[in-house]
């Protein structure tokens, strides 16, 4: 279970593909140049990331097999990961995400339905706690650098062109 989130741009994609087919360190500059963009979200959501959330939560939990706790503050930051996905079945370019399972629990327990975990840790902020906060108040500056980034990638695929 990852929690995402991503900022949607028009025309990235087909950019990215065309300075790939044209050269492909071009594309590999943009693929380095977008995490750098997307650094101040995962920056601010690292910090948000409490040491100690609830008494339970450093205990194992195993759900069908798969890990889901302890909780760790450490393997939460660390968890906090952007990827770029230019398939045809993307619907994201760009993506910033959770990966650590208990994280991405904390993140959303009680969005669906209202239950007690959600309950107590609504006492941390609603619902997408520290991940969706940090992205939005750091979206503006993304979407700027991202739009100039891709733009700076349409020039360079038309000058080849």
């Amino acid at each position: 279970m990852t929690a995402s989130t991503g900022i949607e741009v028009a025309g990235v994609k087909e950019a990215i593909r065309s300075l790939n087919k044209l050269e492909p360190g071009l594309r590999k500059q943009f693929v380095a140049d977008a995490k750098q963009i997307v650094a101040p979200i995962l920056e601010d959501a690292r910090g948000r990331y409490p040491e100690q959330l609830l008494s339970g939560m450093e205990r194992n939990w195993t759900q069908r097999g798969n890990k889901k706790f302890p909780y760790d503050a450490n393997r939460a930051r660390k968890g906090l990961k952007h990827k770029v996905d230019t398939s045809r079945k993307a619907t994201s370019i760009i993506k910033a995400q959770q990966t650590d399972p208990a994280a991405s629990i904390i993140e959303f327990a009680g969005k669906k339905n209202a239950n007690p975990l959600g309950r107590s840790l609504d006492k941390f902020g609603r619902v997408s706690r520290f991940f969706w906060p940090a992205a939005e108040r750091q979206l503006p500056k993304v979407q700027a650098e991202m739009e100039r980034a891709v733009l700076d990638a349409v020039r360079k695929v038309q000058k080849e062109l």
